[in-house]
Order: C-alpha cells, then sequence, then structure tokens
C-alpha cells in the first residue's frame, strides 16, 4: 500500500513514453493508423533523433535503425499519468493487433512531475545523483526483465568509483570525488536532469507489449524512486554504508595504491612490465607514475589477472590474458588476448573476444571477435568477425565480416563480407 505522499507523487507525475516497435505498415500508414486509434495527432519525421519536440496532443513516429529498417519509434510528449496508463494500454493493443517487439525492441519511461501538483519536490534538476543511485533498487527491475540486464542499452547504473586511490573521507559524501555513470546507454539516462526529466530504459525485450501490469508496476517504482530522493537529499547513515559496501569491493585497488609491494601482495596474478621489461626494481622507480593509470585500470575493468606494460614513452597502458569483465568506460589502452564486456572507448583491440559492450572510436585487429556489440565510428580489419551487433557512425571502417544485427552506417572495403546482416547505409571504399 501506498501512502498519501506517494499517491501524490503518483497521480502528480508527468510520463513521456517512447516505444519502440514493428508495424505491418509503412511509416505514413502507421502515422496516420495511429492518429485516428490513439486519438493524437502524430509527426512523421522521417529520420531518426530529430530535433521535433512531441506534445501532449502530438507525438512524432520516426525511424529506430538499430532495429533495422523496419523498426519505428513513437515518442509522446509528457502526460499526467492517469493518461499514460491509457496511452501505454492502448498502444501495447495496437502492437498486438497490427505488428510486433523483439529483444532490440525497448521501451523508454521519462518522468517529471507537476510542480501545482508534488510542490517543491516537483524540480527534476535539483537531483542529488549519487543519493538516488546508492537508494534505487536496481534489482526489482531485472526481475522483472533479466534479458535486459546484460543488454548494452540498458546497463546497471550501480557503478561508482574514487577518482584515485586515495581513501574518501567517511564524514561527508562529497559527490565530486567519484565517477558514476553520466551516458545514456544504462538504465537511467542521467544526461537528461538538464531537461528537468529522468529518462529510464530499463525495460523491453520480445513481447513487452504484453506485459502491461509489469511495465506499470516498474512505472511506479521509477516515479516514487525519484520522488523519494528528490524529498529527502541528505545522505544519511545508511547511504554511508551502501556506499561503504560498493567501494569496499575496490578495496584491495586502494590498497594497492601506495607502492609496488602493496600491489603485489594485493594483486599476484597480475605481472607489471614497464617498456616490457621485468626488473622490479625499475617497475618499481616507475610505480608513482604509472599507478594512476593502473588504478583506473583496475577499478574501470574488474581486472584480477594478466599482464600490464606501462609504456613510458607515450604513458600508455597494454593489457594482454586478462578477464574484463566489468568494463566501466575504458579508454586509451591497447588490449590483447583478452575477454571484454562493457564500454570501451579509444583503444586498440588485439586477438580479444567482446559481449555485450559498447565499443567507440575504437580500432579492432587480428581475429578479434565481438557479439550483441554497439560499434560507432570504429575501424574492423580483416579477421575480425562481428555478431549480432549494431555497426554506426560516419566515421565507422569496416573489412571485417558481420554475421546478423544491422550495419547501420559506415564506410566498407573491398574485403567486408555480411551475412544475414541488414545494411543500411554503406559507402564503399
Amino acid at each position: 500500500m501506498y501512502t498519501q505522499n506517494e499517491l501524490n507523487a503518483i497521480y502528480g507525475s508527468e510520463i513521456g513514453i517512447e516505444f519502440e516497435f514493428y508495424s505491418d505498415y509503412n511509416h505514413k500508414d502507421t502515422a496516420h493508423k495511429l492518429s485516428e486509434y490513439l486519438n493524437k495527432n502524430i509527426h512523421l519525421t522521417g529520420k531518426p533523433h530529430s530535433k521535433f519536440k512531441p506534445s501532449a496532443d502530438t507525438f512524432k513516429l520516426e525511424p529506430d535503425l538499430s532495429g533495422g529498417k523496419r523498426m519505428m519509434e513513437l515518442i509522446t510528449g509528457p502526460l499526467p499519468f492517469v493518461e499514460s496508463k491509457l496511452i501505454i494500454s492502448k498502444m501495447f493493443k495496437w502492437i498486438r493487433e497490427n505488428g510486433c517487439t523483439n529483444e532490440n525492441s525497448s521501451i523508454h519511461i521519462n518522468v517529471s512531475f507537476d510542480k501545482n501538483k508534488v510542490g517543491p519536490y516537483a524540480n527534476v534538476m535539483n537531483l542529488e545523483i549519487g543519493k538516488f543511485v546508492l537508494n534505487f533498487d536496481e534489482d526489482k527491475v531485472y526481475e522483472s526483465f533479466p534479458d535486459r540486464e546484460n543488454s548494452v542499452y540498458a546497463k546497471s547504473i550501480k557503478f561508482i568509483f574514487p577518482l584515485n586511490g586515495l581513501m574518501q573521507s567517511r564524514e561527508k559524501i562529497n559527490w565530486n570525488n567519484y565517477i558514476y555513470v553520466n551516458e545514456k546507454y544504462y538504465g537511467i539516462n542521467f544526461s537528461r536532469l538538464k531537461d528537468n526529466y529522468l529518462e529510464f530504459r530499463y525495460m523491453g525485450g520480445k513481447d513487452y507489449h504484453l506485459r502491461y501490469h509489469t511495465v506499470m508496476q516498474m512505472t511506479e517504482h521509477f516515479i516514487l524512486s525519484l520522488y523519494n530522493s528528490l524529498a529527502n537529499p541528505i545522505y544519511d547513515k545508511q547511504d554511508f554504508e551502501k556506499l561503504s559496501k560498493i567501494l569496499n569491493e575496490n578495496k584491495d585497488v586502494m590498497d594497492s595504491y601506495q607502492s609496488f609491494k602493496d600491489f603485489k601482495n594485493k594483486f599476484p596474478d597480475i605481472k607489471l612490465l614497464v617498456d616490457l621489461q621485468t626488473s622490479e626494481q625499475i617497475i618499481e622507480s616507475f610505480y608513482p607514475k604509472m599507478r594512476e593509470r593502473i588504478f583506473s585500470v583496475l577499478t574501470l575493468s574488474g581486472m584480477q589477472k594478466g599482464m600490464i606494460n606501462y609504456d613510458s614513452d607515450i604513458g600508455k597502458i597494454q593489457i594482454k590474458d586478462a578477464k574484463l569483465l566489468k568494463c566501466f568506460e575504458l579508454k586509451d589502452c591497447d588490449i590483447v588476448d583478452s575477454e571484454i564486456q562493457g564500454n570501451l572507448y579509444n583503444c586498440d583491440i588485439f586477438n580479444c573476444k567482446l559481449i555485450n559492450s559498447e565499443v567507440l572510436e575504437c580500432n579492432l585487429f587480428t581475429n578479434t571477435e565481438a557479439d550483441s556489440c554497439k560499434i560507432k565510428n570504429s575501424y574492423s580489419s580483416r579477421n575480425v568477425l562481428i555478431k549480432d551487433s549494431y555497426v554506426t557512425g560516419s566515421m565507422t571502417i569496416f573489412s571485417g565480416e558481420m554475421e546478423g544485427g544491422v550495419f547501420r552506417e559506415g564506410k566498407t572495403t573491398k574485403f567486408a563480407k555480411f551475412e544475414n546482416t541488414e545494411v543500411i547505409k554503406n559507402k564503399k571504399i
């Protein structure tokens, strides 16, 4: 049962919905039929991510090429909670009768509040992100949508790391001292705070349109989680305990920060090198220069064994024979003969296996395989195999082999091969 304040928050909320789906009709006919059925104006944009802003009276329909040419996205403006329930119900019924959803489809819920109904807690821009992250019950969502837990588009927000290896003060929480999620491909898109709402991206998957009651339960969970953090922004004892529990997962990393000796004690299965030299005297002398980079790699990847080489000429880290299964925006590394899952930026990758990863402005070389990934503005050489993934970006250059998935945009060489892949925009070079 909800308290009166919780009921006020729910019925004082304004909900925007983004439905990703496939229609039995073309875009024009779909827009016409949805307009009549929902009794709303439908603006047909003709391209993804258009700048047209939908309202409560005029929605927009546009292609969503992440799911191929046939996927569409209907985006509403913010609606009073009661009306949003009706629109979700009717839209789900329309999809049942006129289309479908698959594993590439999702439904996003955008939450804001009517200040006339919620009062001083309606300003979502005031959200203390740390307070929200520490208290949001993410497991509740993944229990309802377990297939989304490993989705590259809805990753966990429970990533919190100190900016450096020095232990943070336990007397107060200063969120500026920590690294946390700040881009869109997580379960919650915090970049929308500047527009005074929060975007929840957790829900979706095949036949999500058959799960009305679950979607509404999760929507209420999102609303109340946001409202409670706005109404109670001060960190309390329980928040310190939650933060300590998360940070303790990296206690060995922080304990290894002071010296090479400490590092060896905490990570005996990771071999450090400097310019490919194994001399402990050399490593000891370079450790103060390289420890920040090492600290970053360990906290942002979950690495427990393998090799780390520090190139002293360019200050670059090179990783080999590692399992990097918790990558959180790992940047500017060379990675060889490793398993990877998570987010990578500006890395050179050799003979690795990637799964459920977001790969941005990277170079993939030499027998690398990527499965269920989003790869943007990256280079893929010959002998690279990409399966059931989404490749996009005008700076993409592709010479590898792709099986399944969607090649949305990029340049391809004469060596590129596609099998059962939907190729949308391909410039041959």
